[in-house]
C-alpha cells in the first residue's frame, strides 16, 4: 500500500514537472520572438506574468523533500527524485535568464539597431532545439537522445564565441552603437548560460536511466567519457 501510494505522489511530481517544462519551454520561445521581431510589448508580458515558474519549482520542491522524509526511498525511486529536483532548478534557472533578456528587449527600446544579427539567429535556434530536445529526452527516458544533447555544448559555445567577436568587432568600428552592442552582447551570453542547463538536464537523464553520474565533456585522449 505504501509503495503504491508512493508511485502515485511520484506520478504527480512527474506531472508537475511537465508542466513546468512546458511552460519555460513557452517562455523561452516567446523571449527569443521578442528579441528578433524587437517585440517590446511581448518582453513586457512576459516580466508582467513572471513567477508562475517560480510557484511550480516550490510545489515540485517540496512534494521531493516530503516523499523523502516519509518514504526513504532508494535506488531507482530515488534517482527519480533527485533528477526532480535537479531539473526544476535548471528549469528555474532558464526562466530567470529569459527574464533577464525581456529586461535587455526594454532596455533596447528606441535605439538603433543594425542591419546584421553577429549570429545570434543561429545561437538562438541552436539553443532553442537543445532546451526541446532536453524537455523530449527526459520525458522519453532516453539516455542515448540526452548524450548527444550534451555534446551540442560545444557548438553553442562556439556560435557564442564567433557572436562575441563579431559583436565587439563591430562595436570598435561603430562606437556610437555600444549601448545597442552591449545588450546585443548580454542576450548572446544568455543564450549560452541556457544552453549550459540544457546540458545539466541531458546530464541528470543519463544519471536518471543508467545511473552513472556524467561530465558533459570528454576525455581528449580516448574519447572516453570521465565519470564521478
Amino acid at each position: 500500500m505504501a509503495e503504491r501510494h508512493f508511485h502515485e505522489e511520484l506520478e504527480e511530481v512527474n506531472d508537475l514537472l511537465l508542466a513546468m517544462s512546458s511552460l519555460v519551454v513557452e517562455i523561452f520561445d516567446d523571449t527569443l520572438e521578442s528579441f528578433l521581431e524587437n517585440d517590446a510589448a511581448r518582453a513586457k508580458k512576459l516580466l508582467d506574468d513572471r513567477g508562475r515558474v517560480d510557484s511550480l519549482e516550490i510545489a515540485v520542491e517540496e512534494r521531493c523533500l516530503s516523499m523523502i522524509a516519509r518514504h526513504q526511498p532508494v535506488a531507482i525511486d530515488l534517482r527519480n527524485i533527485i533528477t526532480a529536483i535537479n531539473i526544476i532548478r535548471d528549469l528555474e534557472r532558464i526562466d530567470d535568464i529569459a527574464m533577464d533578456m525581456c529586461e535587455e528587449i526594454l532596455d533596447l527600446g528606441d535605439l538603433p539597431r543594425p542591419d546584421g544579427m553577429f549570429h545570434i539567429p543561429a545561437l538562438a535556434e541552436a539553443v532553442k532545439e537543445m532546451l526541446h530536445d532536453s524537455v523530449r529526452a527526459f520525458v522519453a527516458r532516453d539516455p542515448d537522445w540526452a548524450r548527444a544533447i550534451c555534446e551540442r555544448d560545444d557548438v553553442i559555445d562556439d556560435l557564442e564565441k564567433r557572436s562575441e567577436e563579431d559583436i565587439i568587432e563591430f562595436t570598435r568600428e561603430n562606437p556610437d552603437t555600444f549601448e545597442t552592442m552591449l545588450r546585443y552582447l548580454s542576450v548572446t551570453h544568455s543564450l549560452e548560460r541556457i544552453g549550459d542547463h540544457c546540458t545539466n538536464i541531458g546530464e541528470m537523464v543519463v544519471y536518471l536511466t543508467q545511473a552513472k553520474i556524467i561530465k558533459h565533456h570528454y576525455d581528449e585522449q580516448g574519447g572516453e567519457e570521465e565519470n564521478e
